[in-house]
């Protein structure tokens, strides 16, 4: 902030972070590309799946939920990238060490089980767009998913990485057709405004909104945005507390600006799926079909095309986290290639048992809904440590609300579990 920097490039993810110095001071981190890279987790194909299933059995009813969760996403996000900025270290490496032996293990299961989740969800979202756009079969579609992946990762790999302008391009793909389909919409201006406020779940509107938390409340982003946002240097006397403050507000406008264009996209697939005629159906394929027939092929292609860009930036998003995990709890980095071959196994045998690809989208989201505390309350108490954090530990303020998130995120798992999911 108004200081020349002779190097503001960010660490890899996954790879130790460098110091960036000037004249004995710390240089402002780039704190907005890790938050919207972060952001390509809330608008994964989980996001379509349960949103669009939320429009079409609901109506509007739910926006309150994704609402809640984008704005609980704000404030865990920015305590996330506060983790990673201040100590220089990912929120699995910390975990690691804080809660070693089996604490460690069970921690990193959860971990590996939110990975597996997301790479499902990624994969089968990206094969349900290539059959809407090509007749694809599924299977195939899964494939091709993960080869692009791993082209992007090759071309990472030997030096010519353009990762980040890849899934940013990809995540303006997503917000802009989708924000398009809201304003080709026949939208129920009054109802909507009325969604806002929080109602009554019964039905499936509970499971739904459990899905909703989880597919944007997303455990793995935390790992992921932590790591990308490494660049500190362990607190190092030579940096004052007035930058640590300065960067802090930075990590603060970088998050919001990210997650509001991550919940903008959310309440569009609510918003956009409400407005389709009720015998559309709840999945992503019903109403591609009667956003065609509603609206013409173009806005169904541009749904479809929205699709494919979510699934193909989670999955690059989502083999980097993978490595993240891997490398904070076992020390042992493993292959991206392998690790993103293995990720589509899962995909495979779920989509070559039949089950219905907006289904398995959906209970994918449940899952990682129900993994969140064991992310969440580490990140809490990590960053509320003011031996870890100095300055920008968490305010009691700041504690009480993510606490509190923390807390009805649990009741409505408890709650889902009460009434027999």
């Amino acid at each position: 902030m108004g200081e020349r920097v002779a190097d503001t490039e960010a660490p890899a993810v996954g790879s130790k972070p460098r110091e960036h110095r000037l004249g004995g001071t710390l240089a402002a981190p780039r704190t907005l590309v890790p938050a919207l890279l972060a952001a390509i987790a809330y608008v994964d194909p989980g996001n379509f799946g349960v949103n669009i299933t939320s429009g079409a059995e609901h109506g509007y009813e739910l926006v309150w939920v994704v609402v809640f969760a984008s704005c609980s996403a704000m404030l865990i996000q920015y305590l996330a990238a506060k983790l990673g900025m201040v100590t220089g270290r990912s929120l699995a490496e910390h975990s690691s060490d804080r809660y070693p032996g089996i604490g460690r293990l069970l921690l990193w299961a959860q971990a590996e089980l939110v990975v597996i989740m997301t790479d499902l969800a990624e994969i089968v979202g990206g094969a349900i767009a290539l059959r809407l756009l090509f007749g694809m079969p599924l299977t195939a579609g899964a494939v091709c998913v993960t080869v692009f992946s791993l082209v992007v990762l090759a071309l990472k790999v030997r030096g010519r990485s353009h990762f980040d302008s890849v899934v940013l391009v990809l995540l303006v793909v997503i917000v802009g057709s989708l924000v398009w389909q809201v304003l080709i919409a026949d939208v129920d201006s009054v109802a909507l405004l009325e969604s806002v406020v929080p109602g009554p779940l019964g039905g499936s509107a509970a499971l739904l909104a459990v899905g909703i938390v989880g597919a944007t409340v997303m455990p793995h982003a935390l790992h992921f945005h932590s790591a990308a946002s490494r660049g500190h240097d362990d607190g190092s006397p030579e940096v004052t507390e007035v930058e640590r403050m300065r960067t802090g507000r930075q990590a603060v406008r970088s998050v919001v600006l990210a997650m509001t264009i991550a919940g903008i996209a959310n309440v569009c697939l609510v918003v956009f799926s409400a407005a389709l005629p009720s015998e559309a159906g709840a999945s992503i394929e019903t109403a591609w079909a009667a956003l065609g027939e509603q609206s013409g092929q173009i806005a169904a292609t541009m749904l479809a095309v929205a699709l494919l860009a979510s699934g193909l930036a989670s999955t690059l998003v989502g083999v980097q986290t993978g490595d993240v995990v891997m490398q904070g709890f076992v020390r042992r980095p493993m292959s991206p290639f392998l690790r993103r071959t293995l990720a589509v196994v899962p995909a495979l045998v779920i989509l070559g048992l039949g089950v219905e690809p907006t289904s398995a989208l959906v209970w994918s989201q449940v899952v990682l809904s129900f993994a969140l505390p064991g992310t969440l309350i580490p990140l809490l108490v990590l960053t509320s440590d003011r031996r870890l954090m100095g300055v920008l530990v968490n305010h009691r303020v700041t504690t009480a609300a993510a606490t509190l998130v923390t807390a009805v995120i649990v009741g409505l798992c408890g709650y889902l579990v009460v009434t027999g999911f």
